[in-house]
């Protein structure tokens, strides 16, 4: 019976996310006038949709037992560059005008691969920084943030560049059914990495890196590269990401990005990332973006303040930190209790 109430507590812990996702959409669902809407659930999915992406590398580096700080400078040099490299020159028969481009007027699909390759570099560059040259994870992801930030402001010259053509707007703007493409996109990417993860060699030495960096090593690989290939990923999803807001919003300005790192590292905790490393699933940390933004939602359907808000959704997150340090106290606890049935259970002739 014990053993009974043990599991079942241990199951709540571990997906108690969802439980009070559930309690929130039922909250809000009484008290927010127009909450439970088709149109209002296609908001709150668009919302979750470029942080979903971003939580995803975010998530990815936790569970390496690293941050990545960097992920909101990255979208914001990104977004800028990719309307940069489109801009044309206006005049005559120019479809579009740029107020602040190359003039080059590079195609689309190239404008995509190229901010692809540089949001990839800039990852594998923060990995090499922390592996290779045994910098502080932290402080480099910080610095690196300010820095691409800064290059942004440089590269636009604190101007707003719009115009941008339809074929590169397609993945924030394009429908499939009444459904948008960005919805699809993130659910897919959430689908595949969780997939990958839970059964991938990568996923495996992933975790385990997290758990304890030096048993990794003595398993026999090097859990340098796997910190090093998850900032890499990070650093993909991130422009993935922007490409997404980009092509949504429809023109760079000086804001896209903003807050991204707090509501990626946030969210990781709230869906139960564990910041030590080595514990949790990309489902949990996406079940934490989602929670965020229904809260969101529903407050500002009820017409609370802004600063409210704020202070509502630290909470959450104080709440998180709090009973994710409940979980992790009591699996050692669920864990010898388990030892011990199992010991009491071998036959005394075979001990």
């Amino acid at each position: 019976m014990q053993m009974g109430n043990t599991d079942g507590v241990k199951f709540v812990l571990d997906r108690l996310i969802w439980f009070i996702i559930l309690g929130v959409f039922l909250f809000f669902t009484i008290w927010a006038e127009n909450f439970l809407t088709p149109l209002n659930m296609i908001n709150i999915s668009l919302h979750t949709s470029v942080l979903g992406l971003m939580v995803i590398g975010q998530a990815i580096c936790l569970l390496s037992g690293n941050f990545d700080l960097s992920a909101e400078g990255t979208v914001a040099l990104l977004t800028v560059l990719a309307a940069w490299l489109m801009g044309t020159v206006s005049g005559v028969g120019v479809a579009h005008t740029f107020e602040a481009g190359s003039g080059w007027g590079i195609n689309p699909i190239f404008a995509i691969l190229i901010i692809m390759l540089v949001g990839a570099g800039i990852g594998w560059f923060n990995g090499f920084m922390i592996t290779r040259l045994g910098m502080n994870n932290f402080i480099v992801t910080l610095a690196m943030q300010l820095s691409l930030k800064g290059l942004s402001l440089t590269l636009s010259e604190g101007k707003n560049i719009s115009g941008l053509p339809d074929v590169f707007r397609w993945l924030g703007t394009g429908k499939l059914g009444p459904i948008p493409i960005q919805i699809c996109v993130t659910g897919l990417f959430i689908a595949g990495f969780h997939y990958y993860l839970k059964n991938s060699c990568f996923g495996r030495q992933l975790y385990a890196t997290g758990g304890n960096n030096d048993a990794a090593l003595a398993s026999g690989f090097n859990p340098k590269k796997i910190i090093t290939k998850a900032y890499i990923l990070s650093g993909f999803l991130a422009a993935v990401a922007g490409w997404m807001l980009l092509g949504r919003v429809g023109e760079s300005t000086l804001f896209l990005g903003t807050g991204f790192t707090l509501e990626t590292v946030a969210a990781s905790v709230i869906g139960g990332i564990a910041l030590s490393g080595g514990y949790g699933t990309i489902v949990g940390a996406f079940a934490g973006v989602l929670l965020l933004s229904v809260v969101d939602n529903g407050l500002n359907l009820m017409q609370m303040n802004p600063n409210a808000v704020r202070g509502v959704r630290g909470l959450i997150i104080l709440v998180a930190l709090i009973v994710e340090a409940q979980k992790f106290r009591y699996k050692p606890k669920a864990s010898r209790s388990k030892q011990s049935q199992a010991k009491d259970q071998v036959p005394a002739s075979s001990r």
